[in-house]
């Protein structure tokens, strides 16, 4: 049994692992694409669009996905008798948000942006109500789950390469996203209905009380995360304009796809990480090792973006996007601190069961970020956005660090993180000589990436070893 549980688990990493970096090896190729063919008031109006929609969507699903997600993995095909009461109240909500949607789009200036709201912010609730994903998840369907993300990613990537080609096609990246997430959920419905998932029709109105309460908890944490991560879009687009607003959504697109391959890690040990919160010890020993490994990556990425920004940006965004290279370094440490923050508010307090710590950390944020936002844009133009974007997350990161258990406050004495900081100025240093020799990019990065792991690489390997060997 034993050996089986470990199979199953290891299937669950490699999945999981994979079409993790499946999308973001996918997202690498779609983003700059996009950029470059839509320009950049139209790239950042589709941005704005997205983050609008997103923060939209929390009126539609406050929450009540989650709660029956985890009904469903603890008690596995008897939570089914909750579906319909769970469909009932997501066709309200989704009624409600297109609502606002719509009011929205009234009100909206520009006619092709109303358009694209419309569009996708409808869309988007349609194709939610439909998903299936985090059922597959809660039923141990890691395999079918992975398929399916990875062959939706990819089917949207041919759209967009074939139907995208100059700015007018813009409306293309909406369908594009919503015909292949609806396809994957009805094929995700398939799969849950062919391993005896069954929709009872009987609803029961008197637990609607029951699924909301949570529910609601649940959703005032994901508008408090939404807040503080996109309200830069809103305030950068009112306050400066949406040539402004596109150089800001790409540059804050950029960083965040660098922090997506080191909140990998947190993503591939969330199971491990939620199993060990019922022991503190053993929460521990594990958050140890997952600061180290955030902390090796996150570091000398920041430290990379910083020193070559003056020649990725052209060579991934175009030169159209110059502009953005001191938005860039400046956000250059939102891949330590979002990723700090993604640890200590989304991964231990959520694992521990302290929503209200959460809560606590994602709202401060929140709070400091708008404030930040209103205070620094005014006063620096892009710099100060670029500033509030990156201090927001800092914010999130410390409040929930000191929310942590006693015990788990001394985790940042770890001797990884000053190895790691000092094997990123050298390869920063490395990095610009390099530059002033000049070298070109598919040079520079491999040999950073050399010089840092020269720097360093055998005592985080021998650090690993042991820490790994004591467990």
């Amino acid at each position: 049994m034993k050996n089986t549980g470990f199979v199953r688990y290891s299937g669950f990493l490699f999945s999981a692992t994979a079409a993790r970096v499946a999308g973001i090896l996918i997202s690498s190729l779609t983003f700059p694409y996009l950029v470059r063919v839509l320009g950049v008031e139209i790239y950042g109006l589709w941005s704005y669009v997205v983050a609008l929609s997103v923060v939209l969507n929390i009126l539609a699903d406050p929450g009540i996905t989650t709660y029956l997600t985890r009904q469903v993995a603890a008690h596995r095909l008897q939570a089914t008798e909750l579906l319909p009461d769970y469909f009932v109240l997501r066709l309200c909500g989704t009624v409600i948000g297109a609502g606002v949607v719509l009011a929205v789009a009234h009100w909206e200036p520009r006619a092709d942006v109303a358009r694209l709201l419309r569009l996708y912010g409808i869309g988007l609730l349609i194709v939610n109500l439909a998903s299936a994903d985090q059922f597959l998840t809660a039923l141990e369907l890691f395999h079918a789950r992975s398929l399916l993300i990875v062959g939706q990613q990819a089917l949207y990537a041919v759209i967009v390469f074939l139907a995208v080609r100059n700015p007018a096609d813009v409306l293309w990246i909406p369908v594009g996203i919503l015909t292949t997430s609806l396809l994957a959920g009805v094929l995700g419905w398939t799969i849950l209905f062919r391993q005896g998932f069954r929709i009872p029709f009987k609803f029961q109105p008197v637990r609607w009380r029951q699924i909301l309460v949570p529910s609601l908890h649940y959703a005032a944490s994901s508008l408090m995360s939404s807040l503080y991560h996109r309200s830069g879009h809103f305030l950068v687009r009112w306050l400066l304009g949406n040539y402004a607003l596109g150089l800001y959504a790409a540059a804050v697109r950029l960083v965040d796809l660098m922090r997506s391959f080191v909140t990998t890690i947190i993503y591939v040990l969330m199971p491990r990480l939620a199993f060990d919160s019922q022991s503190l010890p053993s929460l521990k020993r594990t958050s140890r090792l997952v600061v180290a490994a955030m902390a090796a990556t996150s570091i000398p990425m920041a430290f990379g973006l910083l020193v070559t920004a003056n020649r990725l940006v052209p060579w991934v965004l175009g030169a159209s996007y110059l502009p953005a290279v001191p938005l860039v370094k400046w956000m250059a440490p939102y891949v330590v601190t979002a990723s700090a923050a993604s640890f200590w508010a989304g991964t231990i307090l959520y694992a521990m069961g302290r929503h209200r710590a959460y809560f606590a950390a994602t709202a401060g944020g929140a709070a400091s970020g708008v404030l930040l936002y209103l205070v620094l844009i005014p006063a620096f133009a892009l710099t100060g956005a670029s500033a509030a974007f990156v201090l927001a997350e800092l914010v999130v990161a410390l409040i929930a660090f000191r929310l942590l258990p006693q015990p788990l406050q001394d985790l940042w004495k770890n001797p990884v993180m000053g190895i790691a900081l000092a094997a990123a100025v050298l390869m920063a240093i490395a990095v610009q000589v390099g530059i002033m020799c000049s070298l070109q990019l598919p040079v520079l990065i491999p040999g950073g990436a050399l010089v840092y792991a020269a720097a360093c690489g055998s005592y985080l390997w021998k650090w690993f070893h042991d820490q790994l060997g004591a467990a």
